[in-house]
């Protein structure tokens, strides 16, 4: 597994050459907060995108917020090699988790969306974009949320990479695969 690293400007590229790899135009695209709400600001700025509706989605595991409050400033000072190494061991300790999953409890989990319900009706394709997925298990919920909300609209999903690919959740389009990113609002990131 390789570890490649994005600055704001080939974030904004990648983005972009994501969204022009969709075979239908969405009606309504879904980020999940952080990585997916900067994927779907970039992507505001495709021609083909930018009259639909947007929707952000608040969906963050705590071990992520205490990664952000006392890793960050120990990570800051290693050179990426280590960071490197991390993230690949990270990524294998995640992968062997993945066959523990409870999808029935995932399921049990709901989701607010704040679209009203006379614009639900128009919505025919939605697109979940997000930064990459790994276990797949947020994609899941938000994906589920989805299909009961709108049972009759075509769902896709859209990541920057699959970091996993067993994971539970298999997305539609993404550019890099078995690849872990580091965006510039990784918690290892370092300014260029």
């Amino acid at each position: 597994m390789k570890v490649l690293t994005l600055n704001n400007e080939t974030f904004e590229k990648e983005s972009l050459k994501l969204i022009s790899k969709l075979e239908v135009k969405p009606d309504l695209v879904v980020g999940i907060v952080k990585g997916g709400s900067y994927v779907l600001e970039a992507i505001k700025k495709h021609p083909t995108i930018n009259d639909g509706l947007f929707e952000l989605i608040t969906l963050q595991r705590q071990s992520t917020k205490i990664k952000q409050r006392y890793l960050k400033p120990f990570l800051s000072v290693l050179p990426y090699r280590i960071l490197n190494k991390l993230r690949i061991l990270e990524s294998k300790q995640v992968t062997s988790k993945i066959s523990k999953i409870n999808l029935k409890q995932l399921q049990n989990i709901v989701l607010k969306f704040e679209i009203e319900n006379t614009k639900a009706k128009s919505i025919k394709n939605i697109l979940i974009v997000d930064d990459a997925i790994d276990t797949g298990k947020t994609m899941f919920i938000v994906k589920n949320n989805l299909k009961q909300k709108f049972p009759e609209s075509k769902i896709e999903i859209a990541v920057l990479t699959w970091t996993i690919d067993s994971s539970i959740v298999k997305p539609d389009y993404y550019l890099y695969k078995n690849t872990l990113l580091r965006f510039p609002w990784s918690n290892d990131y370092k300014q260029q």
